[in-house]
Parts: structure tokens; C-alpha cells; sequence
């Protein structure tokens, strides 16, 4: 396990390194005005260790975090301004994930990859929806897996074999699991040629599109009243490929909490997702450069 100290400094440098490191990042931080502060690369960093602590609530957060933070960062903000700001930066903070190396070799170099789709609610199911900010935004769903109905959105994410996440999409909770992959897909710069689902992604009409228009394979198990494609071996082998996705799935539900964001607005939706997914990528860096397995994020931060 790693102490705090050594958890903040690394998060930090990686954030920083990479914030400098990138003319559009630096272009959107140039604004007019004496420069805060609480640096900009600070308040992503407060923001992406509260992701990997597993903290969902902010002001939780603060009322048992602050003290320990601030002979690392003297210059904390109360937590309304803290909160502004990292709404201000969440594109950055994807940005920022975008940047790191072992993201882009993963887009540059993995072929393979799973795709699957996590539920995250907004809105209790039964309470009135007319005066929330998510009207229009999200909508009634049902995860089969957890045998869940649920007004809110689905996060769609393609992993890598290695467990990094290659890009991901928010959408409604409406959508069946599959209609939204093209999507997904075309929003970023991958080179995948083999993609693995579940039985929700066994579409011919989707397979034969991907295979023709993005020269993709799209692989998931036949339902029960079709003809098996693939021996049952070779199905076994494609299902232990694709918990890779289970895993980081998992680890997004459990430890980074995101059915339990507790985002009032589509802003600050976008930005708790934003820092968690981010916050996964930049964790699974942290354990690489300290020597410990990539995806062991349980005991990383403290």
C-alpha cells in the first residue's frame, strides 16, 4: 500500500506533466485574468484522488479530507468554489487521460477489445422528474443484470485486454446496449479489429455493417434458439477474454461508485464521469511506475 504522500506527488506530476505537455489543453486554460491560486492541475488532482479514495459525496469529502490536504495544497478552496471549478475543467480532465501514455499505446496498439454497458442512475425511479435537469437528458432503463429499472443514463465503454479504457459514451438509459456501438466506436481514434460482447451485441445486421464499413469483427455468444458459431471451447476462451471488461466494470461500480455520483445537473454528471473514468487510467499509471499490478486500484489510495 502506498502512503498518501506518495499517492498525491505521483497523481500530480502525471497530471501536470501532462496538462503542460498539451497545446489544446493549454489553449482552453488560457484565459484573461491573475491566475488562481489553487492551480488548475491541483484542482484535477484533488478531484481524481477523491475518484480513487472512493468518496462519492464532496461534501463528505471535504468535511474528512480537508485537513489532510492542505499541507499539500495550502491554497484549498472551500468546497462551493472548488466544485465550480472542477465542473469548468471536467473536459480537461478527460483531456488529460487522453494524454497519458498508456492510453495512447493502448488506441495505437491493441486490436482486441470488449464492450459492454454500466447503468448510472440519476433520478430516483418514482419521484417527480419535472423540475430536474435531467429531463431530457436521461430516461427509463432496465439492467438485466442486476434486475434494475432505473431512470438515468448507460455508460457504454470499450476496454482494452489489458484493462484500459479505450473510450466510453454516455447516453439515456433507453437505448438497447447495441444501437449506440457505431457511436461509440467512431468517437475515438481506436484500432480494434476484433471486438467481444455479450449476447446483447448478437446483431447480424450490426455485425455485417461493422465488418463491411470498419473492417471490425463484432463476436458475442448466439442466443439459444440459433446454431452455434464457434466451438463451445472457443466460446469459453472469447467469455474469459471479456471478463476483462466485467473486471473494469466492476471496479468503476464498486470502488469508483458510479451509480452513486450524486450529480444534480447534466454538468455535473459529465464531469463525476469524466473524473472517474480518468481517475481509472491515471490509477492503473500510478501502479505501473510504483511496480504493483495495473489494476489493483483497491489499496492504491488512502
Amino acid at each position: 500500500m502506498l502512503c498518501k504522500a506518495t499517492v498525491l506527488c505521483t497523481i500530480f506530476t502525471i497530471v501536470d506533466d501532462a496538462m503542460k505537455a498539451s497545446p489544446q489543453i493549454q489553449r482552453a486554460l488560457d484565459r484573461p485574468g491573475p491566475q488562481p491560486q489553487l492551480s488548475d492541475s491541483e484542482v484535477v488532482t484533488i478531484a481524481l484522488y477523491q475518484e480513487l479514495i472512493g468518496e462519492p459525496r464532496e461534501d463528505h469529502f471535504f468535511r474528512l479530507h480537508q485537513a489532510s490536504l492542505l499541507p499539500f495544497f495550502p491554497h484549498l478552496n472551500e468546497r462551493s468554489r472548488y466544485n465550480r471549478r472542477k465542473r469548468d475543467l471536467w473536459a480537461v480532465i478527460l483531456a488529460v487521460r487522453l494524454c497519458l501514455q498508456l492510453v495512447l499505446d493502448a488506441l495505437e496498439f491493441e486490436e482486441t477489445g470488449a464492450v459492454d454497458s454500466a447503468p448510472v442512475p440519476c433520478v430516483g425511479r418514482k419521484r417527480d422528474k419535472a423540475h430536474s435537469d435531467f429531463l431530457g437528458f436521461a430516461d427509463y432503463g432496465v439492467c438485466s443484470s442486476k434486475a434494475m429499472k432505473y431512470f438515468g443514463c448507460k455508460l457504454h465503454a470499450v476496454v482494452s485486454l489489458t484493462g484500459v479504457i479505450l473510450g466510453y459514451l454516455l447516453t439515456s438509459a433507453a437505448p438497447y446496449d447495441n444501437q449506440p456501438l457505431v457511436e461509440l466506436l467512431d468517437s475515438m481514434p481506436h484500432h480494434v479489429r476484433n471486438l467481444l460482447g455479450d449476447r446483447a451485441y448478437n446483431d447480424e445486421p450490426l455485425q455485417a455493417f461493422l465488418k463491411q464499413y470498419r473492417e471490425l469483427t463484432l463476436l458475442a455468444p448466439t442466443k439459444v434458439n440459433q446454431p452455434p458459431k464457434r466451438t463451445k471451447q472457443e466460446q469459453k476462451f472469447q467469455n474469459q477474454l471479456r471478463l476483462i471488461c466485467e473486471t473494469v466494470n466492476a471496479q468503476l461500480q464498486e470502488q469508483l461508485h458510479l451509480s452513486k455520483h450524486y450529480a444534480k445537473s447534466k454538468l455535473g454528471l459529465m464531469t463525476r464521469v469524466a473524473a472517474k473514468v480518468t481517475a481509472h487510467s491515471v490509477g492503473m499509471v500510478v501502479n505501473k511506475l510504483w511496480g504493483r499490478p495495473a489494476l489493483r486500484l483497491a489499496d492504491l489510495a488512502v
